[in-house]
């Protein structure tokens, strides 16, 4: 069933990704999304002593950082004539979009 997400998914998909990983350090980037800054310093503290995982939040507005903010700058000017498309051909535009990202389909940060 269809839902919308809220704070304490977060805290509990993130538990399930630490439970099923390796012992290596990692870090978690999630985006400035206000329910991703629900998580209480208590769960941080325990992903860092238990998992070696550090929450890193990416700067406030940071649309060169964020994947889906390149991929939908991408769609913008790909599909400036969608509103005749249908289902399945939108589906293939994405699909080669998202196939081409970081090949076909690059960012330059210089």
């Amino acid at each position: 069933m269809a839902r919308t997400v809220k704070g304490p998914d977060v805290g509990q998909f993130i538990d399930s990704l630490l439970g099923a990983a390796d012992a290596c350090p990692t870090v978690i980037v999630l985006d400035n999304a206000s329910i991703n800054h629900g998580i209480d310093e208590t769960t941080r503290e325990r992903w860092l002593l238990d998992h070696k995982a550090l929450l890193f939040y990416l700067p406030p507005y940071s649309p060169e950082l964020n994947k889906i903010e390149i991929v939908w700058r991408q769609l913008k000017y790909r599909w400036r004539r969608f509103v005749t498309w249908t289902k399945e051909t939108i589906d293939a535009e994405l699909a080669d979009l998202l196939a081409g990202y970081g090949t076909e389909f690059k960012t330059n940060f210089s």
